[in-house]
This record gives structure tokens, C-alpha cells and sequence, in this order.
């Protein structure tokens, strides 16, 4: 069990009485801002180059170098694939502004990339949401508590198993033999999904009659980690149009207004590359804005290392004026899905149309805020503020 698997444990155990829970909440955001720089010293490092290297370098140096490295290693990531990177001569000063960014608002170095920060005035980074941003805009009106419930994807299927309309099986230590045959006699192609993936990670097409020795797969894989092994979704063709080889979905994000009103004000779709069977921005995929309002593409499609598509690149079907198929059916069903939910504000659900209608494919507690702000190229940190006043915060 690693370090994020206990810390979900202890916090399914929060209680509310006393105000536990909330003292708790406001601790963890409390701690995100510790993350960040102080105003004084972004301030100077805005100010004075060389000071900024010598803080970037400050913390790459010291032991918190050790919770920086994914950000380098994504970092090193964005300077190898994004084409104008490459040509950059002194890198340098790309990777010590790259840092900075983590150190002094928050954004990831495929957000830094993605919303153009090298280009951008101190007032126009100001406008976006960044990655330390959206988790503390999701602590403040997500209970921590019920959160574990949605992050932990066996307990959010268990919560919302008649909208996924296929079959699942929570595969571990536990799962029966017999459970597991009956799965893959009748599912010869599968899913294998990680409970705590993210992004497109952990996740495996499984096709049984590459496995040698059945018996022998399933004493070995139960005993690894706790898994969902689902059925293979069909989606239907005007979703299918866009590439065939990956589920392409779609990202509808709900927000709880203190009324109870649910409103959906921002939704993308997500496409894979020829022959990927994930969709993911962080996979590969390409993302595409889509109206909330009528179910229209309405941008160009974007993926995480700045290339911009009029078209898919594979399947050459243009993205701006599709047609999502039955739009409204999706939004009640997410609205409605959402009032379910006891003390979540924002949930971010990805959605699949097929022959049985739309599915729930996951659902994210604190869904990343990184889409809407690439394909309208543009921050909404103003528009989240706004919403904030109008929701029920938790803290």
C-alpha cells in the first residue's frame, strides 16, 4: 500500500462532528498554499532574473528536490516533444522560468506549456487556474471525506454501477475464482484498470486468448493490487468517426449551486491516436471544445505539447461543427447523476455514447481545469471565482 492509498483510508475515517472535517479541509489547502512562494519573493524573482535562478536552484538543491522531480521529469518531457522547445538555444532559462511557475502560482510544466505562460504578461498568467489552483477550488467545495469515494474507482462504481450499463468486476485478493472465469468467458477482450489511475495510466487492454495460462494469470495479478476489469465498451459511430481505436469521450464537468441547482459550464471531448485505445490528453489524445450549451465542436483540437489540429490527423473529420449525438441527454443525465451526490460541488464526468445510449465511463472528484483553458486558449480563473460565490463551500 503506498503513502496516497493510506492517506484515502484515513480520510473515509474524518468524522464531522466538532468540525473534524472542515478544520481538516482548511489544513490541506493551507498546506497547498505552503507549496508556494511568498508574494515578496516572486515580487523580486519577477523583478530580477538571477535572483530567480538562485531561488529555483535553491529548491531543486535541497531535499525538497525529491517532490519536485515528477515536475522536472515532466518538465524534460515538454522540452523534448513540444517543437518549439527544440529550437530554443538556451534551455536553461526555460527550464529555471518552468520551475518558477510550479514554485510561485502552481501550473504544471504541461500547463506552462499548454497555456503559452512564456508568452504571457504577469497579469494574463494571473487569469489562469492552475493545477495547485484547482485542487484548492475542489477542497473547498468537495467534502474530503466523500471525496475517497469518488477517487477510489471501485468505491465510485459501486455508487454509480446503472449508469456504466456493462459488466465490472473489483478484481483482488478477495475476488473469486469462479467470478473471474465467468468474466473472461464472456468478455474475451477487457479492461484492466487501476482503482487509483489517472490520465490514462495504469489502464490495460487485456485480450484473453493472448494469455497462456488463465489460472496462472489470475493467482498472480489478484495478489498485485486492487484492479476493474470492465467490458469493452462499444461506442457508437458519429462518436467512432473520430478514430475508432480509442473510446472517445466526453469531459462534462458539474458544479452544485447553493440552490441546488446543477450547472455545466465547461465540457470538452477527448479523441486518441490511431491505434491508442485510451483517449487522454496525457496519453496522447487530443482535446476539443465543445459548446456546453448545444453539444457543437467549436475549437480546433489540442494535445499537451502545443500542436494545434483543424482536423484529426488520422482519420482527417474535421472538429470544428460536429455534432455530439443526443447533447441534452447527456446533460440531464450528468445533472441528475450529480444530485446523487452527498456534499460534492464539482464532479467531472467522462462520458461515452453507444448503442445502450450514454455511459458513465469514470467519474473524477477533482477533475483537472487544464482542458477548458487550452481549447479556448484563454485562463477562467476570474470565471471561477464567480462560480465559487455561488456554490456551497464544504470548509
Amino acid at each position: 500500500m503506498n503513502k496516497g492509498d493510506l492517506c484515502n483510508i484515513i480520510r473515509k475515517c474524518y468524522p464531522k462532528a466538532f468540525g473534524i472535517r472542515k478544520m481538516l479541509q482548511r489544513l490541506k489547502i493551507k498546506r497547498l498554499n505552503n507549496q508556494l512562494l511568498s508574494k515578496d519573493i516572486i515580487k523580486k524573482c519577477e523583478e530580477d532574473e538571477s535572483f530567480k535562478k538562485s531561488i529555483v536552484d535553491k529548491y531543486l538543491n535541497k531535499e525538497r528536490s525529491r517532490s519536485l522531480k515528477p515536475i522536472t521529469d515532466e518538465m524534460e518531457t515538454m522540452i523534448k516533444n513540444v517543437s518549439h522547445y527544440r529550437d530554443i538555444e538556451d534551455k536553461d532559462s526555460l527550464r529555471t522560468d518552468m520551475i518558477f511557475h510550479r514554485l510561485a502560482y502552481g501550473f504544471l510544466p504541461s500547463e506552462y506549456a499548454s497555456f503559452k505562460l512564456e508568452e504571457k504578461t504577469k497579469e494574463e498568467i494571473a487569469e489562469f487556474v492552475s493545477d495547485i489552483d484547482t485542487f484548492k477550488f475542489g477542497y473547498s467545495v468537495n467534502d474530503i471525506t466523500e471525496l475517497q469515494y469518488i477517487v477510489n474507482k471501485a468505491d465510485s462504481y459501486k455508487q454509480f454501477t446503472k449508469y456504466f450499463k456493462r459488466d465490472v468486476l473489483i478484481f483482488d485478493k478477495h475476488t473469486k475464482w469462479d467470478d473471474f472465469k465467468s468474466f473472461v468467458e464472456k468478455h474475451r477482450i477487457f479492461i484492466k484498470k487501476k482503482i487509483n489511475s489517472a490520465q490514462g495510466n495504469n489502464i490495460e487492454l487485456i485480450k484473453v486468448d493472448e494469455i497462456e495460462n488463465i489460472e496462472e494469470y489470475f493467482n498472480k495479478n489478484k495478489n498485485i493490487s486492487k484492479f476493474l476489469l470492465e467490458e469493452l465498451v462499444i461506442q457508437s459511430e458519429e462518436m467512432a468517426k473520430f478514430n475508432s481505436s480509442s473510446v472517445n469521450t466526453i469531459r462534462c464537468m458539474t458544479m452544485v449551486m447553493k440552490d441546488g441547482s446543477i450547472e455545466v459550464p465547461y465540457c470538452f471531448m477527448r479523441t486518441g491516436r490511431n491505434g491508442s485505445f485510451v483517449d487522454n490528453g496525457g496519453a496522447g489524445g487530443i482535446i476539443i471544445g465543445v459548446d456546453e450549451k448545444t453539444g457543437i465542436i467549436n475549437t480546433d483540437g489540442f494535445d499537451e505539447y502545443k500542436n494545434v489540429y483543424t482536423e484529426h490527423p488520422d482519420t482527417k473529420v474535421k472538429f470544428k461543427g460536429s455534432q455530439i449525438p443526443k447533447w441534452n441527454d447527456m446533460l440531464e443525465l450528468c445533472k441528475s447523476i450529480a444530485k446523487e451526490v452527498n456534499d460534492i460541488g464539482f464532479l467531472s464526468w467522462d462520458m461515452s455514447y453507444t448503442a445502450k445510449g450514454w455511459v458513465v465511463i469514470e467519474v473524477n472528484g477533482i477533475g483537472q481545469l487544464i482542458g477548458p483553458q487550452i481549447v479556448m486558449q484563454r485562463g477562467i480563473k476570474s470565471e471561477i471565482d464567480e462560480l465559487i460565490k455561488r456554490m456551497k463551500l464544504v470548509i
